[in-house]
């Protein structure tokens, strides 16, 4: 069967827009910013840049698997999938993490546990504070869990057959799953985070990640037999409407900036906000994803920007953006003489986002990128099965 295939050429733009919120709301935090009237409420949920990431992460590594199914393929290799993950995401995290656990004064006196725990992305599942210049890395922990768990996650909504894809086994399945998560985030809520990060841990996330799964689904199931999947071309029709969906995305996610998803602090929030959150979050998410995996590809203004050569570099390295900034911020906060909580969020938003841009920068073109060389040598390497004629899923990084 010869499948013509999307490219998503948008996607990179919507990673690098996630990495810079999750910029903006650690400056915002760190000056006090967040504090001040509707601007500060705005920055302070600006952490919802991982909600972007997680919904991306379902998407574009699932749909490979979705697709498949859909073609009556052999699912892609697990082993290969997850080397590939590897490469993209530690040898930055593990340098990252050395370089802040020994540069960062507040690190002075960390143990091996410490060490140990970061170095194996498991510092999530143990008390205690995140160390200083780290504490960003619990959605990567999070993150990472998932692309464990994907493998799982996408035999069982589609079997290991050759049957084809199910669109409603998926849809169900990943309804399930959200509730389930919705339910955790209430149950967890209250649990103080210096005895446990349990409201950080992937159960609590799987609702932004199954908007993403639902999409691939919906995505896969349209390229291939677009005459039978409902689903699929009613959210295409809705992505033809980007204006629409982002006023929808933006109402939700102005809700959010209330208190009904909780404090601004890190402060212990109550069950139902905790709850909400994760809710509106998702929403919001799935608007903002909407028009930018389904519709025209290429055509308006808007999309004719996000996949221009700017977007797509900084997409490129949004990466090592999210790994990097907070050390760069907290030697922005030293180099300057700041006390955190006093303001100057301007300054020291522009100086963290302009040298982290430039380090990532860096990273990507000399560490990064020859990195990722390696994923399709000796045991690690796989032909792609005769009958796949589809484009393959873009890089995903979180």
């Amino acid at each position: 069967m010869r499948t013509k295939d999307r490219t998503f050429p948008t996607l990179n733009a919507l990673r690098a827009v996630g990495a810079i919120l999750v910029v903006l709301t650690h400056s915002a935090f760190n000056t006090g910013r967040i504090n001040d009237g509707w601007t500060g409420a705005a920055l302070a949920r600006f952490d919802f840049g991982v909600t972007l990431f997680f919904v991306l992460s379902g998407f574009l590594l699932s749909r490979p698997w979705f697709l498949a199914a859909a073609l009556g393929e052999h699912h892609p290799s697990a082993g290969h999938y997850l080397w590939k993950r590897a490469l993209r995401i530690l040898p930055l995290y593990w340098v990252v993490v050395v370089v802040a656990l020994l540069v960062d004064p507040g690190n002075d006196g960390a143990g091996p546990r410490e060490w140990i725990s970061n170095l194996t992305l498991t510092q999530l599942y143990f008390h205690g504070l995140l160390p200083s210049s780290l504490t960003q890395m619990w959605s990567l922990c999070t993150e990472v869990a998932f692309y464990v768990l994907l493998p799982v996650l996408c035999i069982a909504f589609t079997g290991r057959g050759r049957r084809g894809l199910d669109l409603r086994r998926v849809l169900v399945s990943a309804s399930v799953l959200s509730v389930l998560g919705v339910a955790w985030q209430v149950r967890v809520a209250q649990i103080p985070g210096q005895e446990g990060h349990y409201g950080q841990w992937l159960p609590g996330y799987l609702p932004w990640f199954m908007v993403g799964m639902a999409f691939a689904a919906c995505s896969a199931a349209l390229t291939v037999t677009p005459e039978r999947t409902r689903a699929g071309r009613a959210l295409e029709q809705l992505g033809g409407d980007l204006t629409g969906c982002w006023i929808l995305a933006v109402a939700v996610f102005a809700v959010a900036c209330t208190p009904l998803a909780g404090p601004r602090l890190l402060l212990t929030p109550g069950a139902w906000e905790a709850g909400s959150k994760v809710v509106l979050y998702g929403v919001a998410g799935a608007f903002f994803v909407l028009p930018l995996v389904f519709g025209p590809e290429r055509e308006g203004w808007v999309r004719q920007r996000l996949s221009g050569p700017v977007p797509t570099w900084l997409g490129d390295i949004s990466y090592g953006i999210f790994a990097i900034h907070l050390i760069v911020l907290n030697l922005v906060f030293r180099m300057l003489d700041l006390e955190v909580f006093t303001g100057h969020f301007v300054t020291v938003a522009g100086l963290t986002l302009a040298v982290t841009v430039v380090l990532a920068s860096i990273s990507f073109y000399l560490f990064e990128r020859p990195v990722l060389r390696a994923k399709n040598i000796r045991f690690f390497s796989r032909m792609e099965p005769a009958d796949r004629t589809v484009a393959p899923a873009p890089e995903v990084a979180p």
